[in-house]
């Protein structure tokens, strides 16, 4: 099943990637998963501890009640916690458990397993295939990115290409995540830069926004497009050179969403949220992320929500998945909402504006307007996608970058979520779905207010501010438009709950890089590392709320996790130092290292560096 391409970013992606992704439909996908899943047993040696353990020796943070208090012990027993307190409380409640384990933490931090309640599973395993072009070095922006260091990566590679198949076609040399903006001189990669390359081996890259690719000619060539474009290719041109590149074999995919999943792990995480599942696939998806999070290859639990764009999609949703918010459950996998996409991506000059991007004459995306775009239209139909959703219980998570998107998508949610029913002052059911804004990059003071009262909250890419946002202020909205850029504290006076994501692969993976970026708003290229709007800086705790419980009340899973409390599942990461801690600097708390990570009470990462 593919669906049409709605340009954008990350989440915007998939549906374009399903040819990618053929390979999952007509290949028993289930035999390589059973022997990942034998070849992971036989490793594993990680989840041989008991079924009770009592951890001391070093800075606990619960987070009961959203408060940075430090107890002194924890319990755990059959995957949930038992009991917080002093030591000697603790020992007391577990005395039906002679056994169980004693851990000193030897004055290591231990803290509720992080969240990244917005990122893209199946994408970033496409991608990973191909070749790494970002602007990132780990957790850190590049030095020196530009189209050199880039011809230099593909040059690397284009031996193994030159002359060879796959599967009997043409092999292809592809890249993902090329970025101009970030460039240290703004250059796309056209078809005379990639000819030079090589004209002979088909070359296509995928831009970091998701809207844009960039072919040769020998690309351009096979999937039929116009050279005069001079190999930049937006949406359906996208799309065409995606479905004449090669698919990937099921086991690689298979490998690389395993591999996605413990590079989670490794960062302390122990919750995804897939925000826009079912966009290329459709159900397999589903099907496919559910066995993988159920099996023992995964060292994190998924949640999701369901694309859904199309009319059609979304009655497909509704008809067949009912939601259950309220389980107490070890739930591995759960969907938790549906999607929507209202724009596109700010740094790829397709988040819809309320004026031109100050770059839109010297960059202009071909068919895109200076102002980016507007995924609905006429804009009322918005609404009424939103309306069939909310009205028949289901939280909504929209997409919206640019500061006319967002203003359109609170119109609305105004419409939206009208209630002809809740007269005399009768609660309005539909503003206690915990609906929320995604990216939400662009906030007015007016729009906070809208959003308060509509009950709805921001969930923030918050790498915009570290990684992009010296090229926002410079370049792409200006120095008075990019203070509006992902409002963290107003958000939070305004009463909103809010957090942090990655959209990975738009950023990496990593919720300490995100709070250092919240805390500090540091921009990552400015040569003076000046603070983007210091006002909206927030402090260690809030960030790490954003990144935990606010996180997991925002995924409708805040009753099983996102902080330590008797009843709730051991989910937990073991640091070597402590980012609550004034003395550690607020500039390195994504340097900080993850000693281990605990998973429904079982270790399911742990760090040969640390041990």
């Amino acid at each position: 099943m593919s669906l049409p391409h709605q340009p954008g970013c990350a989440c915007c992606t998939l549906p374009s990637l399903s040819s990618q992704l053929d390979e999952l439909q007509h290949h028993n996908w289930t035999e390589s998963l059973a022997s990942l899943i034998r070849t992971a047993a036989e490793r594993a040696k990680l989840a041989l501890h008991q079924d009770a353990a009592i951890f001391h020796g070093g800075p606990i943070y619960t987070l009961q009640g959203g408060q940075p208090g430090r107890v002194e012990a924890l319990g755990i027993v059959h995957g949930k916690v038992m009991s917080v307190g002093s030591l000697r409380q603790v020992e007391t409640d577990m005395q039906a458990h002679p056994r169980a384990e004693r851990i000193d933490l030897h004055g290591k931090t231990l803290l509720p397993g992080m969240i990244d309640p917005h990122m893209h599973i199946l994408p970033s395993a496409l991608y990973r295939n191909w070749i790494n072009l970002c602007p990132f070095e780990g957790q850190t922006l590049r030095p020196g990115y530009n189209l050199g260091w880039i011809a230099g990566q593909l040059r690397e590679q284009l031996p193994s290409h030159s002359g060879h198949t796959l599967n009997g076609a043409q092999r292809w040399l592809t890249g993902f995540g090329v970025d101009p903006s970030l460039m240290t001189e703004w250059q796309e990669p056209d078809l005379n830069f990639l000819d030079s390359i090589s004209s002979e081996v088909p070359i296509f890259l995928i831009n970091a926004s998701g809207h844009l690719g960039y072919a040769n000619s020998a690309a351009v060539k096979l999937a039929g497009l116009d050279p005069k474009d001079k190999g930049v290719t937006t949406e359906a041109d996208v799309g065409k050179v995606l479905t004449v590149i090669p698919g990937l074999a099921a086991p690689h995919i298979l490998a690389k969403i395993q591999e996605i999943l413990h590079d989670a792990a490794a960062n302390g995480i122990t919750t995804l949220f897939d925000a826009g599942l079912g966009a290329g696939l459709g159900p397999l998806e589903i099907t496919l992320l559910r066995a993988f999070a159920q099996s023992p290859l995964a060292p994190v639990r998924i949640g999701a929500a369901l694309y859904c764009n199309q009319d059609w999609m979304q009655e497909q949703w509704l008809q067949t998945y009912q939601l259950n918010h309220n389980k107490h459950d070890d739930d591995r996998f759960s969907v938790r909402a549906l999607k929507l996409i209202a724009d596109g991506s700010n740094q790829g000059l397709t988040g819809y504006q309320s004026q031109d991007y100050c770059c839109a004459g010297e960059h202009h995306v071909p068919g895109v307007s200076p102002r980016g775009l507007f995924n609905f239209e006429p804009p009322i139909t918005f609404a009424a996608q939103l309306q069939r959703a909310l009205n028949a219980g289901w939280p909504v998570l929209v997409h919206a970058n640019g500061d006319q998107a967002v203003d359109y998508v609170l119109a609305g949610f105004e419409l939206a979520l009208y209630d002809e029913h809740a007269k005399d002052g009768a609660p309005n059911p539909k503003l206690a779905l915990r609906s929320r804004i995604e990216h939400c990059s662009l906030l007015s003071d007016a729009s906070i207010a809208t959003m308060a009262r509509l009950k709805l909250s921001p969930s923030f890419l918050i790498g915009h501010v570290g990684y992009w946002g010296q090229v926002f202020k410079t370049t792409i909205l200006g120095r008075e438009r990019a203070q509006m850029l992902d409002r963290c504290q107003s958000a939070l006076k305004a009463g909103l709950r809010i957090s942090l994501h990655s959209d990975h692969f738009v950023s990496p993976l990593g919720t300490l890089r995100m709070m250092e970026q919240a805390v500090t708003r540091v921009m990552e290229a400015d040569p003076e590392r000046q603070p983007l709007n210091p006002a909206e800086c927030l402090d260690r705790i809030a960030a790490l709320r954003a990144v935990t419980l606010d996180a997991a009340w925002q995924c409708h899973m805040d009753h099983i996790v996102g902080s330590l409390e008797p009843g709730k599942l051991a989910d937990l990461a073991i640091l070597e130092q402590d980012p609550l801690d004034p003395a550690v600097p607020v500039g390195t708390l994504r340097d900080i290292r993850v000693h281990q990570t605990w998973l429904a009470g079982k270790p399911v990462y742990q760090n040969p560096k640390t041990h």
